[in-house]
């Protein structure tokens, strides 16, 4: 899996100005503890590259890019220090065509319709989105995805545990960054678990599972129907509403027509994004059945069923609308 791929299948990447070498690896401990084995680390501060450094030959298998990478010699710096990727705060062609010319993935950032196109012109659709909140955020992001659908931002800037999903339920979000998983006090205070925490709380958030519906089984349509009016008629406020394969009583019974997974039928989990999704149940062996995905029209994975079954009930994954 390349960098850009793994770094969207997380949808979080924290960017971390790092200062000292001595504490490097056990601060990457705590990122992957917490579910982030990913990290971009700044080149701001004076130790920095060596901290990447370290990391790299200490933790090979994590990904590890650099940021604020502004030259040609700070892409051959970072490459030599073992980076995965580079990630610049503007759009510099010269930079971006010299990490082409490497083979390294690189994410410029693009904020204007020129920017856009520059990059888009050099075969880039993945562009850092600096910075966030300044630059009005998803309001703006939308506005530029009418034109540029093709592409997608890594927003950084003012993301944090309260807002992240308001940025993560949108298609063309390909992850967030930031240093809200690892605050610079709790790095400097060696506060590793409480980082191992915060990590743990951002990959909740950038799944968003919640409880959509519960799937009874049916054997026909006239039982499927009969089954979603009986809850319309006891319980006001969930209208019926008939479909094809099922119906629903509200949003939160859905009555088949036919037998689904499970012997009973099935409970249904909201998530913001069914691709990250299916990337943290592989990354933590929790098998799914594959032949029962839903793909819509436009390629998109809107649902898939996991493996296991709890209570006589499959158990899916559905897109959140």
């Amino acid at each position: 899996m390349d960098a850009i791929t793994t770094i969207k299948a997380y949808g979080v990447i924290p960017v971390l100005g790092l200062k000292n070498p001595d504490t490097a690896l056990s601060l990457a401990d705590a990122l992957c503890r917490g579910g982030l084995p990913l990290l971009e680390v700044t080149m701001r501060a004076e130790k920095a590259l060596e901290c990447l450094r370290i990391i790299k030959a200490g933790r090979p298998n994590m990904l590890v890019g650099a940021g604020t990478i502004l030259r040609c010699e700070q892409v051959d710096q970072a490459r030599d220090a073992g980076a995965d990727f580079i990630v610049t705060p503007g759009f510099n062609p010269q930079v971006v065509k010299h990490c082409q010319q490497l083979g390294l993935p690189v994410v410029p950032g693009c904020i204007t319709p020129t920017e856009i196109e520059a990059g888009m012109a050099l075969g880039l659709t993945d562009f850092k989105f600096f910075p966030s909140e300044a630059m009005n955020g998803m309001d703006t992001i939308r506005q530029l995805c009418g034109p540029y659908a093709a592409v997608h931002f890594i927003p950084t800037a003012g993301i944090n545990l309260s807002n992240m999903a308001d940025y993560l339920c949108y298609d063309h979000i390909a992850a967030v960054g930031g240093s809200f998983m690892a605050p610079s006090a709790m790095v400097e205070s060696e506060d590793w678990d409480g980082i191992t925490a915060l990590c743990e709380k951002a990959v909740e958030k950038s799944l968003g599972f919640s409880l959509a519906h519960v799937g009874i089984n049916g054997n026909s349509r006239d039982e499927g129907i009969a089954a979603a009016q009986w809850f319309a008629d006891r319980f006001p406020g969930l209208f019926m509403k008939p479909g094809n394969r099922s119906n629903f009583a509200g949003t939160a019974v859905e009555c088949c027509n036919m037998r689904f997974p499970g012997e009973f039928g099935h409970i249904g989990i909201f998530t913001l994004s069914p691709e990250r999704a299916v990337a943290y149940f592989k990354a933590h062996n929790i098998p799914l059945r594959e032949e029962f995905k839903n793909v819509g029209p436009n390629g998109r994975l809107n649902a898939v069923y996991l493996q296991e079954e709890v209570g006589g009930f499959a158990v899916h994954i559905v897109r959140k609308p």
